[in-house]
C-alpha cells in the first residue's frame, strides 16, 4: 500500500494544479477491499481533492451462483463493496452489464471477449473526461472547437450536490452517436443513449434528476463535423421536448471525434462508415469492422443522477439488512469470517440506508418517529 501511495504522490507533485482523481476498480472481487484501503489513504492525504470512482465489471462476473452459499457471499460482497467504496469517494459510476451483446445494433460485441467490453468502457470514460481537458474560454464566448469545460470538482458538484444530492450516477453512451438531422428528428442522439450501469430502473421521468452530457465529433446531415452551435441547438431543443425535464442539465461539446487506435477490437457493424457515420442497415453475415475500416466515431455520453439508480442501491441495502444484520443468518457468519464485527456491519447498513433516503423521503419520517 505504501508503494502505491508513493507512486500517486509522485504524479500529484508533478501537477501544477490537481483538479481531482479518477479512480478505476473492478469491484467484483478482492480488489474492492484493496481499493477501499487505497481510497481511504487518498482521502486522508488529499483532503480537499474530489475523487471520482468508476466501478467496472466484466460480463463474466454476473455468472449464475452454484448454490445458496455462493449467492449469499456474492450479495454480501456487493453490499459491502458499495458501502465501503462510496464512503471514500465523491462520485461513483457503476459500469458493467451482464451482457453487452445487445447494447446497440451498430456494434458487434461478444461477451466472452474481455477486450470487447473493455473497449466500450474505455471509450465511454474517454468521452466523460473530455470536459476536464477542454481549454478555458471567456465567459461570454465559445471556442469554435469546444464548449462546456468542467473540472472534476465542478462535475461532482453538479451531480451530487443538487437535485436529490445522490452521489451514485448512471452512465449512458451512444457509440457511434447518430448525425444531426432535420428539425423533425432532433432527439435521436438522446434516443440512441444506452445505459452501461446495471440494475437500474427504465423509468427516466424524474423532475429532480441532474445530468451532464458530453457530445463530440457528431456529424451534420451532410456528413461533415457539426458546429458547436448546431449541436447545442439540437440537444437543447430535445430537452425542451421532453415530457419531464431534468432539474439541471450541463452540456459539453467538442468537434473532435473518438479516434479508433489500431489495437482496438473489430466491434463495429457493417453499417458504420469510415468516420463513424451510419450507412444503413447492416448486412447479415458481414464481418465486423475494426480500426482499419473505421478511423473515428462520434460519441455521446451522459452521467445522470436520478431515481433510476435507486434499485441498484436498494438491492444492496436490502441484502445487507436481510443477510448480515439479522441475527442467526448465514451471512452474519460470513461477515464475521471477513473480519467485520457487528457494530461495523450495522454502520455499513446505516450508510447504505442513508444513501437511499434522497429517493425515499418517508425513510426520514420513519426514523424520526422511531426516535
Amino acid at each position: 500500500m505504501e508503494e502505491m501511495n508513493e507512486r500517486l504522490r509522485f504524479f500529484v507533485e508533478e501537477c501544477d494544479h490537481i483538479q481531482g482523481i479518477q479512480f478505476l476498480v473492478d469491484d467484483s472481487g478482492g480488489f474492492a477491499s484493496v481499493a477501499a484501503q487505497f481510497l481511504e489513504s487518498i482521502v486522508d492525504d488529499y483532503t480537499n481533492t474530489p475523487v471520482m470512482l468508476y466501478c467496472v465489471r466484466n460480463p463474466d462476473s454476473y455468472g449464475s451462483s452454484r448454490n445458496q452459499c455462493e449467492t449469499i457471499i456474492r450479495s454480501l460482497h456487493d453490499a459491502v463493496s458499495l458501502s465501503k467504496l462510496s464512503y471514500y469517494c465523491n462520485l461513483m459510476v457503476p459500469i458493467g452489464l451482464p451482457s453487452l451483446s445487445y447494447l446497440s445494433p451498430l456494434l458487434s460485441i461478444k461477451d466472452e471477449k474481455h477486450f470487447h467490453s473493455s473497449a466500450i468502457c474505455a471509450a465511454a470514460m474517454h468521452s466523460l473526461s473530455i470536459p476536464f481537458r477542454l481549454q478555458h474560454v471567456g465567459p461570454a464566448s465559445d471556442s469554435a472547437h469546444s464548449s462546456g469545460k468542467l473540472d472534476i470538482g465542478e462535475l461532482v458538484h453538479i451531480l451530487s450536490d443538487q437535485g436529490r444530492q445522490n452521489m451514485i450516477t448512471a452512465l449512458d453512451v451512444a457509440m457511434p452517436a447518430p448525425s444531426l438531422t432535420d428539425r423533425t428528428d432532433l432527439r435521436n442522439i438522446q434516443r440512441s443513449l444506452h445505459s452501461l450501469t446495471p440494475e437500474i430502473s427504465d423509468e427516466d421521468e424524474d423532475p429532480y434528476a441532474v445530468e451532464s452530457m458530453v457530445v463530440h465529433g457528431v456529424l451534420d446531415a451532410g456528413g461533415k463535423r457539426a458546429s458547436i452551435s448546431q449541436v447545442k441547438e439540437s440537444i437543447c431543443s430535445a430537452l425542451e421536448g421532453r415530457a419531464t425535464k431534468p432539474k439541471f442539465s450541463h452540456l459539453s461539446v467538442s468537434r473532435c471525434p473518438l479516434p479508433i487506435p489500431l489495437p482496438f477490437p473489430s466491434i463495429f457493424s457493417s453499417s458504420v462508415g469510415q468516420q463513424g457515420e451510419i450507412l444503413g442497415t447492416s448486412h447479415a453475415g458481414a464481418r465486423p469492422k475494426g480500426p482499419l475500416a473505421v478511423g473515428s466515431v462520434p460519441m455521446a455520453a451522459r452521467l445522470r443522477s436520478s431515481s433510476a439508480i435507486a434499485p441498484f442501491i436498494e438491492r444492496r441495502s436490502a441484502s445487507l439488512q436481510r443477510l448480515g444484520v439479522a441475527r442467526g443468518t448465514l451471512g452474519s457468519q460470513v461477515l464475521h469470517d471477513w473480519g467485520f464485527g457487528r457494530e461495523e456491519v450495522e454502520d455499513m447498513a446505516e450508510h447504505l440506508a442513508k444513501m437511499l433516503r434522497p429517493f425515499y423521503p418517508e425513510m426520514d419520517l420513519t426514523s424520526d418517529s422511531d426516535d
